[in-house]
Protein backbone atom coordinates (compact mmCIF):
# COMPACT_ATOMS: atom_id res chain seq x y z
CA UNK A 1 0.00 0.00 0.00
CA UNK A 2 1.42 3.35 -0.96
CA UNK A 3 1.55 6.07 1.64
CA UNK A 4 0.40 9.65 1.36
CA UNK A 5 4.07 10.65 1.39
CA UNK A 6 4.69 8.50 -1.68
CA UNK A 7 1.71 9.98 -3.53
CA UNK A 8 2.92 13.48 -2.66
CA UNK A 9 6.41 12.61 -3.95
CA UNK A 10 4.93 11.38 -7.23
CA UNK A 11 2.91 14.58 -7.59
CA UNK A 12 5.91 16.79 -6.83
CA UNK A 13 8.11 14.91 -9.29
CA UNK A 14 5.40 15.20 -11.95
CA UNK A 15 5.09 18.96 -11.48
CA UNK A 16 8.87 19.38 -11.50
CA UNK A 17 9.09 17.30 -14.70
CA UNK A 18 6.49 19.52 -16.38
CA UNK A 19 8.35 22.68 -15.31
CA UNK A 20 11.71 21.28 -16.48
CA UNK A 21 10.18 20.27 -19.82
CA UNK A 22 8.88 23.82 -20.26
CA UNK A 23 12.34 25.20 -19.47
CA UNK A 24 13.89 22.68 -21.87
CA UNK A 25 11.53 23.81 -24.62
CA UNK A 26 12.33 27.49 -24.02
CA UNK A 27 16.07 26.75 -23.98
CA UNK A 28 15.90 24.96 -27.32
CA UNK A 29 13.74 27.67 -28.89
CA UNK A 30 16.58 30.08 -28.15
CA UNK A 31 19.15 27.57 -29.42
CA UNK A 32 17.29 27.06 -32.68
CA UNK A 33 16.84 30.82 -33.06
CA UNK A 34 20.60 31.19 -32.62
CA UNK A 35 21.21 28.40 -35.10
CA UNK A 36 18.97 29.95 -37.73
CA UNK A 37 20.13 33.55 -37.28
CA UNK A 38 23.73 33.00 -36.13
CA UNK A 39 23.01 35.40 -33.27
CA UNK A 40 23.00 32.85 -30.49
CA UNK A 41 25.68 30.58 -29.15
CA UNK A 42 26.80 29.49 -32.62
CA UNK A 43 30.06 31.06 -33.71
CA UNK A 44 29.70 30.32 -37.41
CA UNK A 45 27.16 31.48 -39.91
CA UNK A 46 25.21 28.90 -41.83
CA UNK A 47 25.27 29.05 -45.60
CA UNK A 48 21.70 28.07 -46.42
CA UNK A 49 22.37 28.27 -50.17
CA UNK A 50 24.37 25.02 -50.25
CA UNK A 51 22.90 21.62 -49.43
CA UNK A 52 19.72 23.36 -48.37
CA UNK A 53 17.56 20.25 -48.57
CA UNK A 54 19.88 18.29 -46.28
CA UNK A 55 20.12 21.13 -43.77
CA UNK A 56 16.39 21.81 -43.72
CA UNK A 57 15.61 18.08 -43.47
CA UNK A 58 17.99 17.72 -40.55
CA UNK A 59 16.49 20.76 -38.83
CA UNK A 60 12.90 19.53 -39.33
CA UNK A 61 13.69 16.05 -38.00
CA UNK A 62 15.52 17.52 -35.03
CA UNK A 63 12.72 19.93 -34.16
CA UNK A 64 10.08 17.22 -34.59
CA UNK A 65 11.98 14.72 -32.42
CA UNK A 66 12.68 17.32 -29.75
CA UNK A 67 9.02 18.37 -29.68
CA UNK A 68 8.00 14.70 -29.49
CA UNK A 69 10.45 14.06 -26.64
CA UNK A 70 9.22 17.03 -24.63
CA UNK A 71 5.59 16.28 -25.42
CA UNK A 72 5.92 12.63 -24.40
CA UNK A 73 7.61 13.62 -21.13
CA UNK A 74 4.83 16.08 -20.34
CA UNK A 75 2.12 13.56 -21.27
CA UNK A 76 3.71 10.92 -19.00
CA UNK A 77 3.86 13.42 -16.12
CA UNK A 78 0.23 14.37 -16.68
CA UNK A 79 -0.71 10.68 -16.71
CA UNK A 80 1.09 10.26 -13.38
CA UNK A 81 -0.86 13.19 -11.94
CA UNK A 82 -4.12 11.73 -13.22
CA UNK A 83 -3.11 8.37 -11.77
CA UNK A 84 -2.50 9.85 -8.33
CA UNK A 85 -6.03 11.28 -8.33
CA UNK A 86 -7.46 7.89 -9.30
CA UNK A 87 -5.21 5.87 -6.98
CA UNK A 88 -3.34 4.20 -9.85
CA UNK A 89 0.38 3.85 -9.19
CA UNK A 90 1.33 2.73 -12.71
CA UNK A 91 -0.99 4.25 -15.33
CA UNK A 92 -1.08 1.76 -18.21
CA UNK A 93 -1.24 4.65 -20.69
CA UNK A 94 2.42 5.47 -19.98
CA UNK A 95 3.77 2.12 -21.20
CA UNK A 96 3.75 3.00 -24.93
CA UNK A 97 4.81 6.58 -24.17
CA UNK A 98 8.11 5.38 -22.70
CA UNK A 99 8.93 3.22 -25.73
CA UNK A 100 8.21 6.14 -28.07
CA UNK A 101 10.20 8.43 -25.77
CA UNK A 102 13.31 6.27 -26.17
CA UNK A 103 13.04 6.45 -29.96
CA UNK A 104 12.30 10.20 -30.03
CA UNK A 105 15.16 11.01 -27.65
CA UNK A 106 17.61 8.85 -29.61
CA UNK A 107 16.62 10.54 -32.89
CA UNK A 108 16.90 14.00 -31.37
CA UNK A 109 20.37 13.27 -29.97
CA UNK A 110 21.56 11.98 -33.34
CA UNK A 111 20.38 15.17 -35.05
CA UNK A 112 21.56 17.59 -32.40
CA UNK A 113 24.99 16.03 -31.99
CA UNK A 114 25.50 16.21 -35.73
CA UNK A 115 24.69 19.89 -36.07
CA UNK A 116 27.92 20.27 -38.05
CA UNK A 117 25.75 19.45 -41.07
CA UNK A 118 24.53 23.06 -40.88
CA UNK A 119 28.05 24.47 -41.20
CA UNK A 120 29.71 22.02 -43.57
CA UNK A 121 26.74 20.69 -45.51
CA UNK A 122 27.76 17.11 -45.02
CA UNK A 123 27.21 14.53 -42.36
CA UNK A 124 30.14 14.21 -40.02
CA UNK A 125 28.55 11.58 -37.90
CA UNK A 126 29.16 12.21 -34.23
CA UNK A 127 28.13 9.51 -31.84
CA UNK A 128 28.27 9.83 -28.07
CA UNK A 129 27.53 7.76 -25.02
CA UNK A 130 24.22 9.56 -24.46
CA UNK A 131 22.98 7.99 -27.70
CA UNK A 132 23.10 4.56 -26.11
CA UNK A 133 22.96 5.00 -22.35
CA UNK A 134 19.94 7.26 -21.96
CA UNK A 135 17.67 5.52 -24.53
CA UNK A 136 18.72 2.16 -23.07
CA UNK A 137 17.79 3.37 -19.57
CA UNK A 138 14.46 4.63 -20.89
CA UNK A 139 13.82 1.27 -22.60
CA UNK A 140 14.80 -0.64 -19.48
CA UNK A 141 12.50 1.57 -17.41
CA UNK A 142 9.72 1.07 -19.97
CA UNK A 143 9.97 -2.71 -19.74
CA UNK A 144 10.06 -2.62 -15.93
CA UNK A 145 7.15 -0.20 -15.92
CA UNK A 146 5.17 -2.52 -18.21
CA UNK A 147 5.78 -5.46 -15.89
CA UNK A 148 4.69 -3.39 -12.89
CA UNK A 149 1.59 -2.05 -14.66
CA UNK A 150 0.59 -5.56 -15.74
CA UNK A 151 1.16 -6.90 -12.21
CA UNK A 152 -0.97 -4.13 -10.67
CA UNK A 153 -3.71 -4.74 -13.22
CA UNK A 154 -3.64 -8.50 -12.57
CA UNK A 155 -3.66 -7.90 -8.82
CA UNK A 156 -6.69 -5.62 -9.13
CA UNK A 157 -8.55 -8.25 -11.19
CA UNK A 158 -7.91 -11.01 -8.64
CA UNK A 159 -9.19 -8.98 -5.69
Amino acid sequence: MTTNKTWMGIRICSYVAIILCAAWAVFYVFNFYGLLTSKGWMSQEIDWSQNTLLKVSFLVVDVFCLAATIGLCVKAALNFLKGTREGVVFPKSNVKLFFWLALAYFSHRVCWSNHSVYFYGELRFAFGHTFIVIPFCILFFAFMYKIAADAVEENNLTV
